[in-house]
């Protein structure tokens, strides 16, 4: 555990904040907002105290993702300098790096993070359900030119990716609370798919 002030906060955000800007994939600065936002709710629900570095994992929590930059190492590159620009020692940097990398959906059987990073998970991953979460799935696929949906088994399509990520992430939550809206936001993302797959196949 390590103790992050506001002045850290602000210079992750500074760090951070053009990166996302430039994004349109659906990870962008409003993303990073609501799971900021979403993650201390829940942690005020549950009684988490941390609030600071909740905060400061949301800021950073998709900064080194390898899909939003040109090659893993540009990735792993941009973390760590970001991470460098909050003056803190070297454990406390490598604290903090294990809990961001541990709130990633891939990384999720690597990193084992505690109670605070838990937190940015549920919130990253509510914000992939419900209609947000419909919104940002075929803004991904669109930005990587993927067809909305096929009939070829195992082509990647954005109702390909309900079907292998996100109709299981209300099953992946840490906290009561972030399950408890994800209850809702799984039931939309159900009804929206089997809605589309209608109109697909001209049933409705």
């Amino acid at each position: 555990m390590i103790t992050i002030s506001a002045d850290q906060i602000k210079a992750a955000e500074n760090a951070v904040k053009g990166f996302y800007m430039k994004d349109r994939t659906g990870h962008g600065w409003d993303h990073i907002m609501r799971v900021k936002n979403l993650a201390i709710k829940i942690a005020e629900i549950e009684g988490v105290q941390n609030i600071n570095l909740i905060e400061c994992i949301s800021l950073l929590h998709d900064a080194g993702d390898e899909k939003l930059h040109d090659t893993r190492q540009s990735a792993e590159s941009f973390l760590h300098q970001t991470i460098s620009q909050l003056y803190l020692n070297e454990t406390e940097e490598a604290y903090l790096l294990h809990q961001v990398k541990s709130v990633s959906y891939r990384n999720r059987h690597l990193y084992q993070g505690d109670l605070e990073s838990k937190i940015v998970s549920d919130a990253d991953r509510l914000d992939a359900l419900g209609a947000i979460g419909v919104a940002r799935a075929f803004t991904y696929g669109g930005a990587h030119e993927q067809k909305m949906h096929s009939y070829k088994t195992g082509e990647p399509t954005v109702i390909a990716h309900f079907n292998e990520k996100l109709l299981h992430l209300k099953d992946e939550m840490h906290t009561k609370t972030a399950y408890k809206i994800a209850i809702e936001r799984d039931r939309f993302l159900n009804l929206f798919k089997d809605q589309f797959l209608n109109e697909w196949n001209g049933k409705k």
